[in-house]
């Protein structure tokens, strides 16, 4: 009899082992999730999260909206590479907090809930969700998140060849700069309220790209005087928006900068999320940027057929041009 219950019992175990598997997340959690995951809520960092999940071709899992002041223009992208994301529930407010609505969260389907910290890991956790923490802290953490998203969502070999993507176009743009001595000094600013949105991917973008981030070292999303840009004098300023990119050329503050005089202040672009900031999207940026800062070195890049390839390849879109304009001009 005891031999009978043992083998039903270890039989019942090894069958729920088959259905999970154990994960480590990138706070260092350790995470049993199923081993087929269907069916995912993006809590935090929604953006972000929904463009690996895009480019690993699993926008379809998402269930849950994007928070309401992402929902206009600037981030219609996420909706045309998943359409049902413009009319699910949202879950969280906006960042850097992603506070998250348990109770909504309750109502949603999911096998697991991604969100950006350890600290909403851990609450979620504790109330019963299988929740998974993403986190972006150095050069590395895109090929991490990639690998790490690749292994939850049953795709590894998709997110291997990201990752060779990453690395070859990495290599390629470096052949072309890394011995470049006269280094263009850049600046990435949000113009409206003065502010530096991401300054560490910012740098990593314009040094990959064969440049030099002027605020290189000031933390991310601090504000700046105008009289800190006017001293700084990148002879290349990035920002958010064409809006902003006339704001600056009309700001007679800044008429003595390099960037205004020699006309070279240009929008970010802009697809899933803001290509200077943790998105998968970042290869693209350095290709971009680099072009913007060599393109003698760069005449033979087809940029807009990069993104095509790009997006066809990775998310399963394939873009029309009018679309690559409005991503290269947002």
């Amino acid at each position: 009899m005891h031999r009978v219950i043992f083998s039903v019992l270890f039989a019942a175990a090894l069958s729920f082992a088959a259905q999970t598997k154990n994960i480590v997340d990138m706070t260092g959690r350790a995470v049993s999730v199923p081993a087929k995951v269907e069916k995912v809520v993006t809590a935090g960092a929604t953006p972000a999260v929904n463009a690996f999940l895009f480019a690993l071709g699993k926008g379809d899992t998402i269930q849950n909206g994007m928070p309401g002041f992402m929902a206009g223009k600037s981030w219609r992208y996420q909706a045309i590479f998943a359409p049902k994301t413009a009319s699910q529930t949202v879950v969280s407010g906006p960042g850097p907090d992603w506070n998250v609505n348990v109770e909504t969260l309750a109502t949603l389907p999911s096998d697991v809930v991604f969100v950006g910290n350890k600290t909403s890991a851990d609450m979620l956790a504790q109330k019963g969700f299988c929740v998974v923490s993403l986190y972006w802290s150095d050069s590395e953490s895109i090929k991490k998140t990639m690998v790490l998203l690749g292994d939850i969502m049953g795709v590894p070999e998709r997110a291997k060849e990201y990752v060779r993507y990453y690395d070859d176009t990495l290599k390629n743009v470096a052949s072309k700069v890394s011995a470049e001595k006269n280094k263009p000094k850049a600046l990435y600013i949000r113009f409206k309220n003065l502010t530096l949105p991401m300054v560490s991917t910012a740098t990593w973008m314009f040094e990959n790209a064969g440049g030099i981030n002027v605020a290189r070292g000031v933390k991310d999303h601090a504000g700046v005087s105008a009289e800190q840009i006017l001293g700084w004098n990148p002879d290349f300023l990035f920002v958010w928006s064409k809006e902003e990119v006339d704001a600056v050329y009309k700001d007679q503050r800044f008429k003595a900068l390099n960037a205004v005089k020699n006309k070279k202040v240009f929008a970010v672009p802009m697809g899933a999320h803001v290509w200077t900031h943790y998105t998968p999207e970042q290869p693209l940026a350095v290709i971009w940027a680099a072009q913007k800062f060599y393109p003698s070195k760069f005449k033979d890049t087809d940029i807009k057929k990069t993104i095509f390839d790009f997006y066809s390849k990775f998310f399963g879109y394939k873009l029309s041009d009018e679309q690559i304009n409005d991503i290269l001009n947002p």
